[in-house]
């Protein structure tokens, strides 16, 4: 099979698409999955069986081991070259990171840049990136513990979002989450904080 189009890295996974358009995840293993079976295979999953959404792994070298979601949430409509990479992570410290990479607005993320949020109940929410000022498209929100921020997470994991803008330095980049890509993040979000 000849792949014509990568798109989005993020950590151990790829997309592609295939010469006939077929839409493909590549894993570092070499294997692959076709990114329906992925997308419908994540629907039938039991969003109160926590192994379903998130995983704990170890670092061989330091033998410390950290817990995040269990696949990287990828929303995007045009095969990457818009839209986010998403990840939740569990810190040392029960905090909760959220890490979201952005695409297709120029690379630049200022420290409290904004992130908006629209729930599927028309709510609305904005938090704003903790991280350092960075041309890498990265933008990193801290909850709990020290960081606070326990009425927005308590938001977040109650509610599904419809859809995320990230604000950067030139523009901003927006995307509509599908309801599987909503349910995924809360489901793997209510399994970092229980």
């Amino acid at each position: 099979m000849v792949l014509m189009t990568m798109t989005f890295v993020f950590g151990q996974t790829q997309k592609a698409t295939t010469e006939n358009g077929k839409k493909v995840i590549l894993n570092s293993d070499g294997t692959w999955k076709y990114a329906d079976t992925v997308k419908t295979a994540q629907t039938n999953l039991d969003p109160n069986d926590c192994s379903n959404w998130i995983k704990t792994e170890e670092d061989k070298v330091s033998g410390k081991s950290y817990t995040s979601m269990k696949d990287y949430l990828v929303i995007s409509q045009d095969g990457g070259k818009k839209g986010f990479g998403i990840n939740l992570m569990l810190s040392g410290n029960n905090s909760i990171i959220f890490s979201i990479k952005a695409a297709g607005a120029g690379g630049c993320i200022d420290k409290g840049a904004k992130i908006n949020i629209l729930f599927t109940d028309g709510t609305r929410m904005e938090l704003a990136s903790d991280g350092d000022f960075n041309c890498k498209g990265n933008a990193t929100v801290y909850f709990g513990g020290v960081f606070g921020k326990k009425s927005q997470l308590n938001e977040l994991k109650g509610k599904k979002i419809d859809t995320m803008r990230v604000w950067t330095s030139d523009s901003y980049v927006e995307q509509k989450f599908e309801d599987d890509q909503a349910e995924q993040f809360k489901n793997a979000l209510n399994c970092l904080t229980k």
